[in-house]
């Protein structure tokens, strides 16, 4: 679903506009590419939605269709597979993603401060389960920002029936922050920082793009210990070669604290387990999930040998003024 950058004018002074206009057009053109037009779909089957729920784990759209319909759709989302973040209920359809995205996000909602009528930034937002959530709470804006065709082609799927008012997709990353300054009350920065190789850089730029006295929720894999020290394997951690940096709770904090974020708070230390990632027929063989990744006969190992990853996240504000 292509849209312009209009619902971001009311934010035109806070915005490097040019930039972010120049940005989109590039963007937008890679869906022109070959290989993306797997990706592409032209037309959804037509269905009748009569019930949404975005509240509890399963986003949820119902509603009364012929079962050839629902069929298509069936098959129009298996096309998208692997689907990574998760669960939706599609007219019982059941998108049972590799990740439990639920768990992370009931991590959240105990400490989380109101989201009504703010404007959020869901940073690596992948197919937008966490945006869904969101619009429970009925935010003004959420934009989420993720590189990857594959996840754009299944949130407009989803968006396409459940409709959720002000949630918006666009093909960007952590690193067009900067064209952001002082816009959002809100953001969500989660599963993100460890794959990139300036974890500071990221914070610098997500702390100037919060409004004063915004709120960021940053989650990561981490390591157990007390030290403030980060794990920098040589290779690959867990068998992702994309993985840089990987911290003890007390190095996640220290790094917020040196990007000047204030009121540091803990939510969550939890180990990383099978009810949460796991392969499903939704993300099926040959891709790999968190059991290939860990040590057969030792758990607590990951394949390489390294400390098996925990859930850290933690919650911290752009100081007032």
């Amino acid at each position: 679903m292509i849209k312009n950058l209009e619902y971001l004018a009311p934010f035109k002074n806070d915005l490097a506009w040019t930039e972010l206009s120049a940005l989109k057009e590039e963007r937008e053109s890679w869906w022109k590419r070959e290989s993306s037009k797997k990706w592409l779909i032209e037309e959804y089957p037509n269905l009748l939605v009569e019930e949404k729920d975005f509240s509890g784990a399963w986003v949820t759209v119902k509603g009364q269709n012929p079962p050839e319909k629902v069929a298509a759709l069936e098959e129009l989302a298996k096309s998208l597979c692997p689907w990574k973040k998760g669960p939706f209920n599609l007219f019982d359809i059941k998108i049972d993603a590799e990740w439990r995205s639920d768990h992370k996000w009931q991590r959240i909602v105990p400490a989380m401060d109101s989201l009504k009528d703010k404007v959020i930034c869901d940073v690596g937002c992948n197919n937008g389960y966490f945006m869904f959530r969101m619009a429970h709470h009925q935010p003004r804006l959420v934009l989420g920002l993720d590189p990857v065709l594959h996840m754009q082609a299944q949130f407009d799927l989803v968006q396409n029936y459940v409709s959720a008012p002000g949630l918006n997709f666009e093909l960007f990353g952590v690193e067009h922050l900067p064209l952001f300054k002082n816009v959002f009350d809100v953001i969500f920065h989660m599963g993100i920082i460890y794959h990139h190789r300036h974890p500071i850089q990221q914070l610098l730029d997500i702390r100037e793009s919060l409004k004063p006295g915004g709120v960021v929720y940053l989650e990561t894999i981490g390591i157990p210990g007390e030290e403030s020290i980060a794990l920098f394997p040589e290779d690959r951690y867990g068998r992702m070669s994309n993985c840089w940096f990987v911290p003890t709770m007390s190095c996640f904090i220290n790094w917020a604290k040196r990007a000047r974020l204030t009121n540091v708070e803990i939510l969550a230390d939890t180990p990383l387990t099978e009810d949460e990632q796991r392969l499903t027929p939704w993300c099926p063989p040959p891709f790999q999930s968190l059991k290939a990744s860990l040590d057969e006969e030792d758990p607590n190992k990951t394949i390489e040998g390294h400390p098996a990853p925990r859930r850290f996240l933690i919650k911290a504000y752009k100081k007032k003024g």
